[in-house]
């Protein structure tokens, strides 16, 4: 097959997701736009057959966040090819991928590629604390270069490989509460700014709005003041439940 042009949409909260993203996007050999996915970026698209789709998102609780795909709604693609990079805090990715191919192939779009990748937990940032590293990006770098190939290679989008990703699409999802803020608060505004999904009004940047925060964590990681943060409970339920079943050296997986 022959791509024109590719386009990589990103969601991130801490910063992590964005790295390997920009990482792949910077491999590719192709024409490449690079958009973050945010209230205040709205992305319309329809995808030609020979433009690539390279979605990229962190695992919250075994899925990507619900926001995502209600900002993916004017996607869509024709017998498109897509990448999927899942990102997750050295855990697991759980559903995640299958849930990518699933609703991405509903908009049109064929998987042919995809990587569950290891990054610092965004809860227990003590978890994985250095990835992704250098490794990690010198892997996600050349796994750009193998997707090229395999396109490349292919004759058409119906010789896709075929996937059999792991995975229950049931639709629990955890919901964590929104972070807290604290006395160190200079109501500065970056929170709300940075804040991807608008829980933050700018007029009163030491609230949260509860009912839109999807507890992603940028305000946590952007603020310059460390005025919010997870609350106590979150964080101790976290530590319990990861001390048994993070691995931060574990390897990342490619597809």
């Amino acid at each position: 097959m022959k791509i024109t042009h590719a386009t990589v949409l990103y969601f991130t909260g801490t910063n992590t997701t964005k790295r390997y993203a920009e990482t792949f996007a910077e491999a590719l050999p192709y024409e490449t736009e690079i958009q973050p996915i945010r209230l205040d970026n709205p992305i319309t698209k329809h995808f030609a057959s020979n433009e690539l789709l390279v979605l990229a998102g962190p695992v919250f609780g075994g899925y990507l966040p619900p926001f995502v795909w209600e900002q993916l709604e004017t996607v869509s693609g024709n017998n498109s090819p897509a990448v999927l990079l899942a990102v997750y805090g050295a855990r697991d990715y759980d559903n995640t991928l299958l849930e990518m191919e699933t609703n991405l192939a509903a908009k049109g779009f064929v998987s042919i590629g995809a990587a569950a990748l290891v990054a610092r937990h965004s809860i227990a940032t003590y978890i994985a604390t250095d990835r992704p590293n250098e490794q990690d990006l010198e892997e996600i770098s050349a796994f750009a270069k193998i997707i090229a190939a395999r396109l490349t290679d292919m004759p058409s989008i119906e010789a896709a490989p075929k996937f059999n990703f792991k995975g229950v699409l049931d639709g629990k999802r955890p919901h964590n509460p929104a972070p807290e803020v604290n006395e160190k608060c200079t109501e500065c505004g970056i929170c709300a700014m940075e804040c991807p999904v608008g829980a933050i009004p700018e007029e009163a940047p030491n609230t949260t709005d509860s009912e839109t925060c999807i507890a992603c964590l940028r305000c946590v990681e952007m603020c310059p003041f460390e005025a919010r943060c997870t609350p106590e409970a979150v964080l101790e339920k976290a530590k319990g439940f990861l001390s048994k079943t993070a691995n931060p050296e574990k390897p990342n997986e490619f597809f």
